[in-house]
């Protein structure tokens, strides 16, 4: 089986640091893809003036058509940072809450260090099992 991740997020989110902790050794394109397994969105848990922006740029992400069944992994990144928020405000600050019939999780990260990616990746891959056990379908 052959899966698509997308990570998106604002601008100094993090989501190169996750790449390169990870090891991804690809060229990764930045082209919108149309069908998607699975989507991550990195927030800069530290940022706090920007979570209205990165609501609004997530909000229109997930109600895109091709991401309705999506499951969503949002990384909660810089919680090493005094004052950042927990991963329940940034769940609170993009709205997750108020999803109904979506998989998501918000994993605290620090991208740098590496903790909490590989929880999170586990989530993930945890999330798309249960689905495809029970049938549903995922875009």
């Amino acid at each position: 089986m052959r899966s698509h991740v997308v990570m998106l997020g604002l601008d100094a989110a993090g989501k190169t640091t996750i790449l390169y902790k990870l090891h991804i050794g690809e060229v990764l394109s930045t082209v919108p893809t149309i069908v998607l397994w699975m989507h991550i969105y990195v927030v800069d848990s530290l940022d706090r003036e920007r979570i209205g922006k990165a609501k609004e740029e997530f909000q229109a992400i997930i109600r895109d058509p091709f991401m309705l069944s999506s499951v969503i992994l949002v990384f909660a990144n810089k919680q090493d940072l005094k004052g950042a928020m927990t991963p329940m405000e940034v769940s609170e600050g993009l709205g997750l809450y108020d999803l109904r019939n979506r998989t998501w999780h918000v994993q605290g990260t620090c991208a740098l260090s590496g903790d909490g990616l590989y929880e999170g990746l586990d989530w993930l891959v945890t999330a798309l099992k249960e689905l495809q056990v029970s049938g549903r379908h995922i875009t």
